[in-house]
């Protein structure tokens, strides 16, 4: 990525990120969905949550990308993985090493809908 000129992505990308640890102690590279609406994302910022390949105790706040899916190829993961819903995050675009693949917009907005339940829309 170019390091002067902040990237554009749409909702439903799944990018790989240089992804801080919540208490600040550093980061790993991680990939992540956006999920802010495409008219916002044409600023600097834009919000994702976390996708992880390790399975959850619960799905209750997580969301399954199974790697059975018909629609699995597109998202370009490695494997099944879950998106953590419930753990949206502003970053700049400054900090996304690439686009990955994508979502498709059928279950981005089940995502979307969850998050928007954790604000009480």
């Amino acid at each position: 990525m170019d390091p002067t000129t902040a990237p554009r992505f749409d909702a439903g990308d799944i990018l790989l990120i240089q992804y801080p640890h919540t208490d600040r102690s550093g980061s790993k590279i991680r990939p992540a969905l956006v999920v802010s609406g495409d008219k916002y994302n044409r600023g600097d910022d834009f919000v994702i949550v976390p996708i992880s390949s390790i399975e959850p105790k619960s799905l209750r706040y997580s969301f399954p990308i199974l790697d059975t899916d018909k629609s699995f190829a597109a998202t370009k993961l490695k494997k099944s993985s879950y998106v953590k819903w419930t753990k949206p995050y502003t970053i700049s675009g400054m900090v996304v090493i690439r686009r990955l693949g994508c979502l498709p917009n059928s279950i981005l907005s089940e995502v979307q809908a969850k998050i928007r339940g954790v604000f009480g829309g």
